[in-house]
């Protein structure tokens, strides 16, 4: 089924998470020692990402109808940046190499489209896909993939598989024709820049982008930031709102208003 199924106005699901959350604050009484955010707001994303969306979202009133792209979409739950989107009623397409985590895939996101397909700039070529025992490592990079080794003695690749590639403007033409996701992500291990300049910008523009703009490191701190994303969305029309440590998430200007 290629139809992605989105929020109507007369079930808006992911409005009333909102309301049902202020609610809840309001109601208690709460003091400086028993406060504690996260029993508040639910969050799938590593480090926030999807609270930072909603938000987003909510502010801009673009929360009655949602869907999304996620490019490289991993767990269906765990450190994942749209579930807390389909768990609010949105869906979209999830796009995920790794073919030991299409059945969590399948199971978890069952109303999204799911492709087990390795984005690339040619559809339907044969790559190698190097599976790390890491959440959110695997790559067909080779370099991509030795390098992460260097950096991290923990790490080791479990499994090299065959994967049929993909392209970004072929999965917009497939699922996307009619109407543009108001949020997509872009998690793919250093092939960032590659995917992004294969988007014509002035036919697709989602609202948000989620991007990776960090190089692997084991550290929490992450002290560099990839600049060229960051410049590139710029000259694109894309303002970066927030910087997570991890992700940069960007919002079209042009679709801000007075915002």
């Amino acid at each position: 089924n290629n139809r992605i199924n989105t929020l109507s106005s007369d079930n808006n699901l992911l409005k009333d998470e909102f309301v049902k959350q202020a609610s809840s604050l309001a109601n208690r009484n709460l003091t400086k020692q028993s406060y504690n955010p996260m029993e508040y707001k639910t969050t799938y994303s590593q480090s926030g990402e999807d609270a930072i969306i909603k938000y987003i979202l909510f502010e801009l009133q673009r929360y009655e109808k949602v869907s999304y792209l996620d490019l490289g979409a991993n767990h269906a739950k765990e450190i994942s940046n749209t579930y807390g989107l389909y768990e609010a009623g949105a869906s979209g397409v999830l796009v995920e190499a790794n073919p030991y985590l299409i059945t969590e895939l399948e199971l978890y996101r069952n109303r999204d489209v799911i492709l087990n397909k390795c984005i690339s700039a040619k559809d339907d070529e044969e790559l190698e896909f190097y599976i790390f025992n890491g959440d959110g490592l695997s790559t067909p990079d080779y370099e991509s993939a030795q390098k992460m080794l260097e950096i991290n003695e923990h790490l080791f690749i479990k499994d090299t598989v065959k994967v049929k590639t993909i392209s970004i403007n072929t999965i917009i033409d497939n699922y996307f024709k009619d109407r543009v996701p108001e949020v997509v992500n872009i998690d793919i291990e250093g092939m960032e820049m590659e995917v992004l300049q294969q988007i014509d910008f002035e036919k697709f523009r989602p609202l948000i982008y989620i991007i990776e703009t960090i190089p692997y490191t084991k550290d929490l701190v992450k002290r560099e930031k990839t600049e060229e994303v960051i410049d590139f969305m710029n000259k694109k029309g894309y303002v970066e709102y927030a910087f997570t440590g991890i992700n940069s998430i960007f919002i079209d200007e042009r679709q801000l208003g007075n915002k």
